[in-house]
């Protein structure tokens, strides 16, 4: 994360649910060896999946593999010190994991799934909850789908670029994928070769001389 000065705060979600908050401050004077940001458990049953920047006031939305989303204030969570685990951001149920953290500022989200199936849903679609919910369905996880891997925040005119298991990359427009509702599978946005799988989504954002 590249930051001009250490202002404001760093904001934390590890894939067992737990999210933190730190001023930016902490981390202003680093070490060689660098400095413990979160003490996750000894025994590696949590691990660090997010990390962003965050003003005041900031919306945070919390995304599992298996289709639940939860949308809360970060006011919510009380800023820590560098030694803290955190505080629960969403309830799972047993086999979850959290799997992508966006922090909002309007527009839709992107959701794509392991096998290619994807939707872009409009931010007001999800509504707020307080933190530490089971959340809502963020997108409609079956077979055909398989799990969810992870999710952009995007604009309309937004492009964004998609992985794959066995090396293909896939440019697709976000104008090209209509705006769906919460509890739907979506659509397919990638079509795979036989035994290949999405594992990464990312936004390329339009350029500044194209915005109107």
């Amino acid at each position: 994360i590249s930051v001009k000065k250490f202002d404001g705060f760093l904001f934390m979600a590890t894939k067992k649910g737990h999210v933190k908050k730190m001023p930016l401050s902490v981390l202003s004077k680093p070490r060689k060896t660098g400095v413990r940001a979160i003490n996750l458990p000894l025994d590696n049953s949590d691990m660090l999946i997010s990390s962003k920047i965050i003003a005041s006031g900031q919306e945070v939305l919390l995304v599992t593999k298996k289709g639940k989303a939860i949308r809360f204030n970060n006011s919510e969570v009380r800023t820590m010190g560098r030694a803290s685990y955190g505080v629960t951001g969403i309830k799972l149920n047993a086999g979850d994991e959290v799997v992508s953290m966006e922090v909002l500022d309007g527009g839709a989200i992107l959701t794509i799934t392991k096998n290619g199936y994807g939707k872009r849903t409009s931010v007001d679609d999800y509504r707020k909850t307080a933190r530490a919910g089971k959340g809502v369905i963020n997108l409609h996880v079956t077979q055909k789908t398989g799990n969810v891997i992870t999710t952009v925040s995007i604009g309309a005119k937004d492009n964004i670029i998609v992985t794959t298991a066995k090396g293909m990359i896939i440019r697709t427009n976000v104008k090209d994928i209509r705006i769906m509702g919460r509890a739907t599978q979506g659509v397919r946005i990638v079509r795979l070769q036989t035994g290949d799988a999405v594992t990464d989504l990312i936004k390329v954002p339009v350029p500044v001389n194209e915005v109107e």
